[in-house]
């Protein structure tokens, strides 16, 4: 086993631990592991000396952070889960799923609709004074409003359907891995 192998190994023994903490320790053994090496010992030596990094990660875990749990493991699906899971997919999912894919895709024409609409309220209102000749001051100013108004409606529709879409996404994300993700032990 070389030095690379056995940091990989240690870090995923230690997958229980923040990632800053991991650091931490594998630091640590890179230090020593220097050290050693100076002083004249071979990697396979050092790496004995050090143990199986499984081992070395439960001694860690063990004496430093007592109470943290080992790295959990997934459940696999059984048989029946998995043929339960087709017919639920078939029966449920796959229709639920197109009239999600639907909702999404209309929110986010709206949105997109609303954007346009901001758009293009900005520039009736900012364009119209030069196509006004001979209107009243009334008049310009009222089509000045009324783009104004198209603008902020067009916002509110961009920032509405926005979020609209956002959370409908993240929720039809959130159901997926729930039914498909396997779960932890």
């Amino acid at each position: 086993m070389t030095k690379k192998v056995w940091d990989k190994l240690f870090l995923k023994a230690l997958s229980s631990l923040p990632h800053h903490e991991r650091k931490k320790m594998l630091a640590y053994y890179d230090e020593i592991f220097s050290d050693k090496l100076e002083s004249g010992s071979s990697e396979a030596e050092i790496l004995a000396q050090f143990g199986a990094p499984e081992e070395c990660a439960r001694r860690i875990l063990n004496e430093q952070y007592d109470g943290v749990p080992e790295p959990k493991t997934l459940k696999r699906f059984s048989v029946g889960e998995l043929v339960g899971l087709g017919f639920l997919t078939l029966l449920l999912i796959i229709p639920l799923a197109s009239v999600a894919v639907a909702v999404l895709a209309v929110f986010g024409a709206c949105c997109l609709s609303g954007g346009v609409f901001a758009v293009g309220g900005v520039l009736f209102s900012l364009l119209s004074p030069f196509f006004t000749a001979g209107m009243s001051a009334a008049g310009v100013i009222a089509q000045i409003g009324s783009g104004i108004a198209l603008s902020g409606v067009g916002a509110l529709l961009f920032v509405g359907f926005f979020f609209l879409t956002k959370y409908l996404a993240v929720g039809v994300w959130k159901a997926f891995k729930f039914i498909y993700v396997r779960r932890v032990v």
